[in-house]
């Protein structure tokens, strides 16, 4: 096959080979970064999670702080039920006022606490307060400074709300179960139902829907079922030691309370009254002066001898959320007193943004809070569930270990597998190319060379088989030339039989222990012998010592290296040489013995040193215009130097061609 088709076929199984490995890295790949993305994608997810996580928790204890504030908080001062003097003595309603627990007190992340009463237009705060509760505030609390910051914030929110009339027509609290004013509620009643403990069937509705309120209420209910069942404990004990007064009382609690109650002749613990409206569990119970005085003074049983004034529950809504101009308020519809109004928490949102994102910053350090409508944040799956706002994650650091991969790797190794297949391929295949054309050149250069000397042959033979040469004399030369081509045929297939030998790798190991005198005695006659054919004198320059110089040899391949250098020599130089003389330097050393070939002659072209001791390069063409040979002599004389663990190099070429064997010396001297 000719090299251009050998290397169309490579090519031609390269590039599909090439284009395979293309597409199969870049599925690969493909399914590297979707692998790679989802990993991405499922840890900012789980990031975002827990941020939000974190977040509601925040906000939902803000949120619970808030809801759990009952509705009378939001006024400055309010009148308190239950109180009583040191003597077991109960002061009606309205004559005590205690203050409210936000009066001089920022709770955090809270700008102000206000309330705006139904069908009036003047905000009021419990940090702010006004007229006489603000003069009752200064005088009593010295809180100043905290009343004049809440009076700042108040103004400013007071111009917000009527920028916004709008959240005046925030929905109404449910009185769906709440009880008409017509409706009378007994102490008798009221503590029957907190005996029972059913605190949170009797809740009205709205209440019980958040969990901050409903522990409120169970604490307030708790506390008037432990004071009233010490009253019923104590009207028992009287009325057993004294049966008149028992009667007495009896009349007068069955006259007082509903009728469903007036059936029972004692009350015990832990007894419901299921007749009872929800609203009635949860309403605060007015305290009311008894003209009588008790007959034991450890009892409070004069509470119970008395009609208690009609009540009006106390309701109050869950906290809404609700951006105005950029600030974030918690509002809600509360009913006290029989008059709706509307509370409201104003966040301090900066602060309550830097917090947020403070809980995250290890998560995203760069991440962002973005307010939304309440409507549209529980239909973003990024917005938190307690406030409405959106959380923008931005840049999320990812682990450096989610992101490695042995494919990549892999698709390296394999890339540089097929680079070195493909160039091992093509050095392969390249030198299977020059091989080939080498053996080719090689035959036809063997065969140019064979065909002189059988020509040469068949013709003397001839003539002299045939008498046709009666001189004696030009019969002698004939013969002598007959002589001279069958030992240039000789050294040709000795030659070519080493070469083969030595890459067949059976070389016969002859090697022997001599002189180098010796050994120098045995080559010299063949190379003068040589040299005399063409005219010209070898001249040996070698140690004094050179009889006690011993080597370890294969003298016939020595010999063989050393008559190839000679024959060239013989060849190449002997036509323009300046000095016809081939010196022979003998040097031994401590480790190695040198022998260098010198001619006299042009020395080497370029195109000659580029392929001096490559096999097979003299072609057909080159052998018939140049010296005789097949250009086989030196790379056989390399390969015989390393068969002998030596060396054979071009010294010198400059004024004639001097070529240096060294030789090993492994034993110095005898």
């Amino acid at each position: 096959m000719r090299p251009f088709l050998r290397w169309s076929l490579f090519t031609f199984c390269l590039a599909v080979f090439m284009g395979a490995m293309l597409w199969i890295s870049a599925r690969t790949l493909d399914l590297e970064e979707q692998r790679r993305r989802t990993a991405e994608d499922a840890e900012v997810q789980e990031k975002m999670r827990l941020a939000l996580w974190r977040m509601d928790s925040l906000a939902g204890a803000l949120l619970i702080r808030e809801n759990a504030r009952p509705a009378w908080h939001y006024q400055t001062f309010y009148a308190p039920d239950d109180v009583f003097t040191g003597k077991n003595q109960a002061i009606p309603k309205g004559q005590v006022l205690m203050p409210s627990p936000l009066l001089g007190n920022m709770p955090d992340l809270v700008q102000l606490h206000f309330e705006l009463l139904q069908n009036d237009t003047a905000v009021c705060s419990p940090q702010a307060p006004a007229g006489n509760d603000r003069d009752i505030a200064t005088n009593w609390y010295a809180i100043t400074a905290q009343l004049a910051q809440g009076t700042v914030r108040l103004a400013a929110l007071d111009m917000l709300l009527k920028r916004h009339p709008e959240i005046q027509r925030w929905p109404l609290v449910t009185e769906a179960a709440a009880p008409s004013s017509e409706m009378v509620v007994t102490r008798q009643a009221l503590s029957s139902r907190n005996l029972s403990g059913d605190v949170t069937a009797a809740a009205p509705p709205g209440i019980n829907d958040h969990p901050a309120q409903l522990y409120n209420n169970r604490r307030e209910q708790e506390q008037r079922s432990d004071l009233l069942t010490q009253n019923i404990v104590g009207e028992k004990l009287e009325a057993a030691k004294t049966p008149l007064r028992k009667t007495a009382l009896s009349e007068k609690t069955m006259s007082a309370a509903p009728p469903i109650l007036a059936q029972k002749d004692e009350m015990k613990p832990g007894l419901a009254a299921p007749s009872a409206s929800p609203a009635e569990a949860m309403s605060p119970a007015p305290a009311s002066a008894a003209a009588e005085p008790p007959a034991n003074p450890n009892s409070l049983s004069r509470m119970n001898q008395a009609t208690a004034k009609p009540v009006r529950p106390t309701l109050a809504g869950d906290l809404r959320t609700m951006w105005l101009e950029g600030e974030l308020l918690l509002l809600r519809r509360a009913s006290l007193e029989g008059r709706q109004r509307l509370q409201g928490v104003w966040l301090d949102w900066p602060k309550l943004r830097e917090r947020l994102l403070e809980t995250v910053r290890d998560l995203l350090p760069s991440a962002t809070l973005q307010p939304v409508s309440p409507d549209a944040a529980g239909l973003d799956a990024g917005a938190l569930v307690t406030l409405p706002v959106r959380l923008l994650p931005g840049a999320v650091p990812v682990s450096a270990a989610g992101l490695g991969s042995p494919l990549k790797p892999a698709l390296v190794i394999a890339w540089a597998c097929l680079f070195a297949a493909a160039l091992a391929i093509a050095f392969v295949l390249q030198r299977a190319i020059v091989l080939s054309e080498r053996r080719g050149a090689f035959v036809s250069a063997v065969t140019h060379e064979l065909r002189t000397p059988l020509t040469t042959f068949q013709l003397y033979s001839e003539m002299l088989a045939d008498d046709m040469v009666p001189d004696a004399a030009k019969r002698r030369e004939y013969l002598n030339t007959l002589c001279t081509e069958s030992t240039r045929l000789t050294h040709l297939v000795e030659n070519v039989l080493a070469y083969s030998r030595i890459e067949r790798g059976r070389t016969a190991a002859r090697q022997e222990t001599l002189r180098l005198a010796d050994l120098m005695r045995r080559i010299e006659p063949r190379l003068r012998q040589r040299a005399r054919e063409v005219d010209m004198q070898v001249t040996f320059i070698s140690p004094d010592d050179a009889d006690d110089v011993m080597l370890k040899v294969d003298p016939l391949a020595v010999e063989q290296i050393l008559f190839n250098l000679t024959d060239n020599a013989c060849k190449y130089a002997a036509p323009a040489c300046t000095r016809r003389v081939i010196e022979v330097h003998i040097t031994a050393l401590p480790r190695q013995v040198e022998f260098r070939v010198c001619d006299h002659g042009p020395g080497l072209s370029a195109m000659q040193l580029k392929k001096l001791f490559q096999p097979f390069a003299k072609s057909a063409t080159e052998a018939a215009h140049s010296a005789p040979g097949v250009g086989l002599g030196l790379a056989l004389c390399r390969r015989l130097a390393r068969e002998l663990s030596g060396t054979l190099e071009l010294e010198s070429n400059t004024g004639g061609a001097c070529f240096c064997l060294t030789l090993p010396r492994p034993i110095s001297r005898v």
